[in-house]
């Protein structure tokens, strides 16, 4: 199989896990179709409140491929309301864990790997390292009652 065809089913993977955690919490949620979208899920709340949700999976335990900037450097842009990064269990034989964070937060992240400095385009590839996530936001960590709260 090849590397992009492995990259994209490990990404599907995880969008189905985050998917059936939703569901399992009970949280009205869908799964976006393709491969050029700018939401991996959608949760629906009452009174057509909606969040966009963007899902990354890691397919190495270290760290999480965002692309954060320049993607999102334009605030206009329209962007992911919330965030989960997942590390897969099965990869290392343990639990699942879920990382739950806003795009703010995303954002914040990113700058501190890059100290401080937006990538500009062609200029690298934005990551998350898991322990920036385990140090700077310990909260994150399966933390379902964000989507709540924004619903």
């Amino acid at each position: 199989m090849s590397s992009q065809a492995e990259k994209q089913r490990l990404g599907l993977h995880g969008e189905y896990r985050v998917l059936a955690e939703l569901l399992r919490y009970g949280f009205n949620a869908t799964l976006t179709m393709g491969n050029s979208k700018a939401t991996d899920i959608v949760v629906f709340g009452e009174k057509n409140k909606y969040i966009r949700i963007e899902v990354k999976t890691s397919k190495n335990q270290k760290n999480f491929v965002t692309g954060y900037f320049p993607k999102y450097t334009d605030p206009n842009t329209i962007h992911p309301d919330i965030w989960v990064f997942y590390l897969p269990g099965y990869i290392n034989q343990k639990e699942d864990v879920f990382y739950v964070l806003t795009h703010q937060q995303v954002r914040e992240a990113q700058l501190i790997v890059n100290k401080g400095k937006e990538t500009q385009k062609g200029k690298g590839v934005d990551n998350i390292p898991v322990k920036i996530l385990d140090v700077n936001f310990q909260n994150a960590k399966n933390n379902w009652g964000l989507l709540t709260n924004l619903l």
